[in-house]
């Protein structure tokens, strides 16, 4: 018998909340069998099975936090081919009914993706129970949204705490709880403050317009992100990380964040190197990225080692925000919703920073460098 244990992740992820168990104790795996999800403060991880053998135990239940070296799951190291005893056989069969009980494989027929699953588990939600409006009977998040509130859903105890017709409440768990605990140690760790421009966006939708009059598709994303990366290269201090020592990491590489509104919460994926790609580069790659971590297939790798957050507000709604820093950076820009002015179309920009180590001179010169970019932005694209 081996008993595997959570492994090292990497980039100091010390714990994982246990998302999916794919296996169950009985059942025999194979060497590299995807056993179980485990979200990090970073990413959901897939982790495969060491080696081939039958689960003999199972340390966590689904929402169960462990650490990095605890006991995962027991696995017997021989698959036995023997034949059954009689109280074996009973065993088995106990187990084969209790799947058929739990409806499991009913609910892996269902066509959902990933992240209506993930919402279903957090509210207890049996998705074998609704008719899917999508293709093919595919369930989408209006059929969840949509539930009617008088036949409410069967409870999850260890998710939802109580319901009743006007409220419920709801226990933090998943990538709600990883982004409680990031968003309370930011803003009880860092002295924030804002600073705000307003932007004539006329150029930018212009030259985005005749980008796609040639065939190139490109969000705005893609402007702020360099505009940002030019700015950075002027004023090094807010393109850095604090330390728990009480200092500041300045970085000489540019990954710049992008934050991504997904069913489950935000998730902040990582433009690395961004001062080496076009606009057409990270483009494509801030879609391919979103796309992603809309279904919870990013790698560890894109959500790592960000030194600057972009949140693009705007795209949702809203005209003005005061983002909270993502930390251990030290500054995070906001942008918003272009709006039609009778002398043009402007935008607003913020800008939250470390009192720390900017001060407010240093951010509002930073904020006006990015204003300077965007009115121009041809400048972005050379």
């Amino acid at each position: 018998m081996s008993i595997f244990k959570l492994p090292d992740i990497g980039e100091g992820v010390q714990e994982g909340e246990i998302v999916k168990w794919n296996v169950k104790e009985g059942d025999t795996v194979k060497k590299d069998d995807i056993i179980v999800e485990v979200m990090t403060d970073k990413v959901t991880v897939q982790i495969p099975s060491p080696m081939e053998g039958k689960v003999l135990k199972i340390y966590h239940k689904e929402g169960d936090i462990t650490k990095v070296g605890e006991p995962l799951i027991d696995i017997g190291n021989e698959v036995s081919e023997a034949p059954l005893d009689e109280g074996e056989m009973k065993s088995e069969n106990k187990v084969s009914e209790k799947i058929i009980e739990t409806g499991s494989e009913e609910s892996m027929r269902v066509l959902a993706p990933p992240g209506i699953r993930r919402m279903a588990r957090e509210k207890g939600i049996d998705l074998t129970k609704i008719k899917g409006s999508g293709p093919n009977g595919r369930i989408m998040l209006s059929d969840i949204e949509s539930l009617n509130e008088v036949s409410p859903p069967i409870i999850n105890t260890g998710r939802i705490q109580e319901i009743t017709k006007n409220s419920e409440i709801v226990e933090m768990k998943g990538l709600r709880r990883i982004i409680s605990e990031k968003m309370t140690k930011s803003k009880s760790t860092i002295p924030h403050y804002s600073v705000a421009e307003e932007i004539d966006a006329s150029e930018l939708l212009k030259i985005r317009e005749t980008l796609k009059s040639n065939g190139i598709n490109v969000s705005f994303t893609p402007f702020f992100v360099k505009a940002a990366v030019l700015a950075l290269k002027e004023f090094p201090y807010l393109n850095a990380r604090s330390l728990d020592s009480g200092k500041y990491e300045i970085l000489k590489y540019y990954n710049i964040g992008v934050a991504v509104d997904t069913q489950e919460g935000l998730t902040v994926a990582v433009i690395k190197n961004a001062d080496r790609k076009s606009i057409v580069e990270i483009s494509k790659e801030v879609e391919d990225l979103a796309s992603r971590a809309r279904e919870g297939k990013l790698k560890l790798e894109e959500v790592k080692d960000s030194t600057f957050t972009v949140t693009n507000v705007g795209s949702i709604g809203g005209i003005f925000s005061t983002p909270i820093i993502n930390y251990p950076e030290v500054a995070i820009m906001g942008v918003h919703r272009i709006r039609e002015m009778p002398n043009g179309k402007y935008m607003f920009i913020t800008l939250s920073a470390d009192h720390r180590l900017i001060d407010g001179a240093m951010a509002a010169r930073f904020i006006v460098k990015v204003k300077k970019y965007l009115e121009v932005p041809v400048t972005v694209m050379v």
